[in-house]
């Protein structure tokens, strides 16, 4: 799943990435790559024997948490304030430093036996910056062999979920009546607490100056106005909400 934003709705876009994410994934055992997925040709490398569900289940169970992760050469990081993918193309490899990710669950679905290189149905809970081809090539490498991600499946992206998102093949087929696929910005902001903002106080907010509400301290919350628009983004301190981004006031 894809979450595209329109109009004022894209000032939601940075927030919403730095939810947390849910996928499903494919892990290609016994071949990696430079890219650590299939984009790339491929190293076929030989399994290690009496690999079976239990062993690679175990391998993962140490994927969670908070840990180190290297992201792959072939990523939008920045080395040196070059993009680590126009570097990895000129043939440097060097990964970007390991920088602390979360993995809230993993879970191994399914070993499937597909010739000489098993394939790891996976599914994973993780916070933002987590790279799941990096969990591939540190999986292969945790099993003494290496691995790839064969393919991937974003399945959540902080309270959207894909079970509720529109096929694409909707999306072109609707044309100009596009606007009716489109769904509320508050969808996009389940994962944090909303404040309604009087009709008084909106023009004090459009100015971005403090409004009272009635609600308790959270470090992160909304503004909404009596029809649920999201007017901006905040923090709610002393019975007051405090903006630091104005959506559509």
């Amino acid at each position: 799943m894809l979450p595209i934003f329109v109009g004022r709705a894209t000032l939601l876009t940075d927030f919403l990435s730095r939810q947390g994410k849910a996928y499903q994934a494919g892990i290609r055992i016994g071949s990696g790559s430079d890219t650590d997925d299939a984009e790339a040709e491929l190293r076929h490398v030989p399994v290690p024997p009496g690999l079976n569900f239990e062993v690679v289940a175990t391998a993962l169970a140490a994927f969670t948490g908070d840990l180190q992760q290297r992201p792959p050469a072939f990523s939008a990081i920045k080395l040196d304030g070059e993009r680590s993918y126009r570097r990895a193309r000129r043939g440097d490899l060097e990964r970007p430093p390991a920088r602390t990710v979360r993995v809230d669950s993993i879970r191994l679905l399914e070993l499937r036996v597909e010739g000489a290189e098993p394939l790891a149905v996976v599914e994973i809970e993780c916070g933002p910056g987590f790279y799941v081809r990096a969990l591939a090539r540190d999986l292969g490498a945790s099993l003494g062999t290496e691995a790839h991600l064969a393919w991937l499946r974003r399945t959540r992206v902080g309270g959207l979920r894909l079970e509720d998102a529109t096929p694409l093949a909707e999306v072109e087929a609707a044309g100009a009546e596009i606007e009716s696929l489109l769904r509320p910005a508050t969808e996009a902001m389940r994962a944090v607490p909303a404040v309604r903002v009087s009709e008084s106080a909106i023009d004090d907010l459009r100015l971005g100056r403090s409004v009272p509400v009635a609600a308790v301290a959270a470090t992160r919350a909304y503004a909404t106005d009596s029809e649920g628009r999201v007017l901006a983004l905040g923090r709610v301190l002393g019975g007051q909400f405090h903006p630091h981004r104005l959506v559509d006031v």
